[in-house]
């Protein structure tokens, strides 16, 4: 099985060095180069065309998020997961619209990051549990974004459909709602691409939201 290649994005070399330590000693990654802020980690992006960038928010010159939207104006495809002691809504928020593909905290156990790593390379987003809940609870207060009620009576979830963003909000991998609803999880995947199309959401958590924020689960 071929290393996963990962660009390490922090501007503190000794937590670079780290986590660096941590991950390639014991699993199937290979951190292919460094980057100490913003600017550098869209340079690097370019030059090395890694598979995933685990990238800090706060870094001088340019931050993380910003970092982040450079980088999806040329590169789709990579992944990037926010790894981060910021746990404020509005971070996450900004995060999820700069097209992040999983946000964990720096104190997290490495074997959550490895598993958000996993997650994250097989098509899917990874937040956690207490990083889902504020994501609702932002959505779900005073302000409702233009998203919501842009598609609050445009386009209604199936039954189906419905069962799949309960289950992924409980928590569960798409292996594991297959298994409950008796069906593939290749076909999990499809409707879950299908939702996030279907709602013009940006990614997963936007759907959790809007189906909270709308009762429908």
């Amino acid at each position: 099985m071929s290393k996963t290649k990962v660009l390490l994005v922090d501007d503190h070399k000794w937590v670079r060095q780290g986590f660096k330590l941590a991950l390639e000693s014991k699993y199937d990654i290979d951190i292919v180069g460094e980057a100490g802020d913003g600017n550098e980690a869209v340079e690097k992006t370019k030059e090395l065309m890694p598979e995933l960038i685990l990238m800090d928010i706060n870094m001088p010159n340019l931050n993380g998020i910003e970092a982040a939207k450079q980088i999806r104006e040329f590169n789709k495809d990579v992944k990037i997961i926010i790894l981060t002691m910021l746990d404020n809504e509005r971070f996450i928020f900004e995060a999820l619209t700069a097209g992040i593909n999983g946000y964990i905290y720096k104190d997290s156990e490495i074997t959550e990051l490895v598993t958000a790593i996993k997650q994250v390379m097989e098509g899917e987003d990874y937040f956690n549990k207490e990083v889902t809940k504020k994501i609702i609870d932002y959505h779900t207060g005073k302000n409702i974004s233009e998203f919501y009620q842009e598609t609050t009576q445009s386009s209604p979830l199936t039954k189906r459909e419905l069962e799949v963003v309960k289950l992924v909000s409980e928590g569960y991998t798409s292996k594991v709602i297959a298994e409950k609803l008796f069906i593939s999880p290749f076909t999990v995947v499809k409707h879950r691409k299908n939702i996030i199309k279907k709602l013009h959401a940006k990614n997963f958590n936007e759907v959790i939201s809007y189906a909270i924020a709308n009762g429908l689960i």
